[in-house]
């Protein structure tokens, strides 16, 4: 962490959750000769606080309101944030990692905060919105209405490169799972972290560099898990995947009522 700066606290907060199977979610897992099994599989956002400014990464979705793919409901995003003493008219910025129905469905509810997205993500799911191409897609038009709304306000800020959108957290588009995929690195305390999202679910694609079954550009997302761990040799930060339950092992959880339901990665 630069001297001067703001230290930064990095909370992940979980909303949902199922369970998968390794040959379901890995791309090819066959080819690997390996026992298949259950993995827990959570669904979260990350709440990020440096002095007086709030920072989300993804936002979550309304569970109950749409079965995607049986994701089961533990705590909706509205009332996690509450949990966790977040006032979404409040927070200055969201950075979507894609957008995905689980990573932006409750992006409606920040309404004064800057949006930070991926150029490629948003020129590919507007293409296909605009060419009414969404169907069987993993978003929706209603999904991306607030990400239009941003732009028109002129909250929207579009990223093609490395970029620190803010003192201390940067992102890097690396596609992949989605064409323009952000990685976000954030410096704290203690090394730092990558929030990987789904540029990695789970721990078991950072260990091998396996990737998962659902991907735009099969080879970006090979060279995408080859920068993660580049990236966090390099700076010596803890890489964090998005989806995978056993995060919440290895780190403790937040104090207070939040305990349930969040934890504190740094």
């Amino acid at each position: 962490m630069a001297e001067g700066s703001i230290p930064i606290s990095v909370w992940q907060v979980k909303y949902g959750e199922r369970v998968v199977r390794r040959s379901d979610v890995l791309n090819d897992y066959a080819q690997y000769g390996l026992p298949d099994g259950n993995l827990d599989m959570d669904y979260n956002f990350w709440v990020l606080r440096a002095g007086e400014k709030t920072i989300l990464v993804d936002t979550g979705y309304d569970i109950p309101a749409r079965d995607w793919l049986g994701e089961i409901s533990v705590t909706p995003p509205a009332v996690g944030l509450e949990l966790v003493d977040v006032d979404p008219t409040t927070v200055d910025m969201v950075i979507t990692s894609h957008f995905h129905y689980d990573h932006i469905g409750e992006l409606r509810l920040f309404t004064n905060a800057q949006i930070v997205s991926g150029q490629r993500e948003y020129d590919y799911w507007f293409g296909k919105w605009e060419s009414g191409t969404l169907d069987g897609e993993f978003t929706t038009a209603e999904n991306l209405e607030p990400v239009r709304k941003a732009r028109d306000e002129g909250r929207l800020r579009l990223i093609s490169e490395e970029t620190e959108v803010f003192p201390g957290i940067t992102v890097y588009p690396i596609g992949g799972h989605c064409p323009g995929e952000l990685l976000v690195r954030i410096e704290t305390g203690n090394g730092g972290l990558i929030l990987a999202v789904d540029a990695a679910h789970f721990y078991e694609q950072i260990d091998n560099e396996w990737p998962f079954f659902a991907f735009t550009d099969l080879h970006e997302m090979k060279e995408g898990l080859a920068f993660i761990n580049r990236l966090a040799a390099e700076t010596g930060a803890a890489v964090i995947p998005g989806h995978d339950a056993r995060v919440r092992d290895r780190y403790p959880a937040a104090p207070g009522r939040a305990a349930d339901v969040a934890n504190v990665l740094g």
